[in-house]
């Protein structure tokens, strides 16, 4: 069988975090290269619990966890092909507020990653990609053929998302903020709210991005309300169960 390269591909959340203290722990051998992409948008307190726990924990293991620009390997921005825009907006362009598909992931995320990974490898090599699912996101595993097939060590261990905080903060890391863009519309109310609250800098950020692209399309929005983030009322509800959630693979891991 011919052997494939591991790479580690964090996606800045909590089961990343949790592989982290896996290879700590030597529990899962460590990486032939790790990488984390920054999308240039990602929220301040990711970067600020990398800073304080993983990256120099990382460090003293011999682990470099390797930060990719998106915008030295990207090809695309905010807009792909005929001027589409690539974030999951919300529109009410139909006359209901709906949801625009997923394509920043693939794009800012993915891709970048296997550009980066592949320039560090000139010859032609085949690899083994970690990605941080747990047993109860079942529904997200996929399997791919060719050069680069994805793994889940997380779910061989049978680790469910609870059991990566209880192996976090026993390992005596704080728990992780949730790995995510400032602009992200894969946010629930509550979610919207505490950033406003706790990282406004972020939050304003946000409230200027969808000011830009609505200047394009005024149907666009980032909450799922379909209101503008500066005008949404704080004791918004929905009548609808959330289901925002990025199922790309590579995004909140």
């Amino acid at each position: 069988m011919e052997e494939r390269l591991q790479v580690w591909s964090s996606g800045g959340g909590s089961q990343s975090a949790a592989i982290a203290v896996l290879i700590l722990q030597g529990k899962l051998p460590k990486p032939d290269i790790a990488v984390i992409v920054d999308t240039e948008r990602e929220a301040a307190p990711v970067w600020e619990y990398h800073d304080t726990y993983v990256y120099p924990a990382l460090k003293d293991i011999g682990v470099e966890l390797h930060r990719i620009p998106k915008s030295r390997y990207a090809t695309v921005d905010l807009y792909g092909s005929k001027d589409k825009i690539l974030i999951p907006a919300w529109t009410d362009e139909t006359g209901r507020v709906g949801k625009l598909p997923t394509y920043c992931s693939n794009e800012w995320k993915k891709r970048v990653v296997r550009r980066f990974v592949s320039e560090q490898y000139k010859r032609p090599q085949k690899f083994e990609t970690w990605i941080g699912f747990t047993t109860d996101e079942m529904r997200r595993v996929h399997q791919e053929l060719g050069r680069w097939k994805p793994v889940y060590p997380l779910i061989k261990l049978g680790l469910s998302k609870p059991d990566c905080y209880e192996l976090i903060e026993k390992h005596g890391w704080a728990r992780p903020p949730k790995s995510s863009c400032w602009m992200c519309p894969n946010r629930d109310h509550a979610a919207w709210m505490e950033m406003k609250r706790l990282t406004p800098d972020d939050f304003n950020k946000a409230v200027e991005f969808e000011r830009k692209i609505r200047i394009n399309d005024d149907a666009l929005f980032l909450h799922q309300s379909g209101v503008t983030l500066d005008k949404v009322n704080e004791n918004w509800t929905s009548k609808e169960p959330y289901t925002g959630r990025c199922s790309s693979g590579m995004c909140f891991v």
